[in-house]
């Protein structure tokens, strides 16, 4: 197997296991178990932090990737983007982001990973929203700033529903997201 090989299936194994176990159960030995290689391959292409970091943004990579899908109109993405941001499927997803916010404060690597794909995120959000104002779909005075908002309202709706808010459920929180979505439309239509 060539060098890119190997460090491909490094990597594979790394993004795999953090999705079955999250940021803070994956360790050094399962990586090299998972890869089929030792500690001193792994080491020799990566240190632990850079392929943490690498593995937990090729999964985000494909996340924003997936926001809006080819043919997919903007309020059929956007209704995607509301409808399974909740589903069960999602919470690999959501406990992923909310390890790497906490072990962001003090890894530098992860702490980047996390701004470029909250902005890689948010930009897609934001494309399109703003793909619906221009075909008239609905009105937004600002796309980017009411895709911050939703985001962060999307956000804080997840970390509830991970920690079991008994007045939640993912069909509420899905229709709190689109009551937000509806207000700011509304909001801007009358400006």
């Amino acid at each position: 197997m060539t060098a890119l090989g190997k460090r491909n299936r490094i990597l594979s194994a790394t993004a795999e296991l953090l999705m079955e176990q999250g940021l803070l159960a994956v360790q050094t030995r399962m990586v090299t178990e998972r890869a089929g290689v030792g500690t001193g391959l792994l080491n020799h292409y990566f240190r632990w932090p850079d392929l943490r970091a690498q593995a937990w943004t090729a999964i985000f990579d494909v996340v924003a990737a997936d926001l809006r899908r080819e043919g997919e109109s903007p309020a059929e993405a956007l209704e995607r983007f509301m409808s399974e941001s909740f589903l069960p499927e999602a919470r690999p997803f959501w406990r992923l982001w909310i390890e790497a916010e906490s072990l962001a404060v003090k890894d530098a690597q992860l702490a980047e990973a996390l701004s470029a794909a909250r902005m890689r995120l948010r930009q897609g959000l934001a494309d399109i929203l703003s793909s619906g104002s221009v075909d008239a779909t609905w009105k937004l005075s600002n796309p980017r700033a009411t895709a911050l908002r939703l985001e962060a309202l999307r956000d804080g709706l997840a970390g509830l529903l991970l920690a079991g808010d008994p007045e939640l459920d993912p069909d509420s929180a899905c229709e709190h997201l689109r009551s937000a979505f509806r207000r700011e439309a509304e909001s801007s239509a009358a400006t």
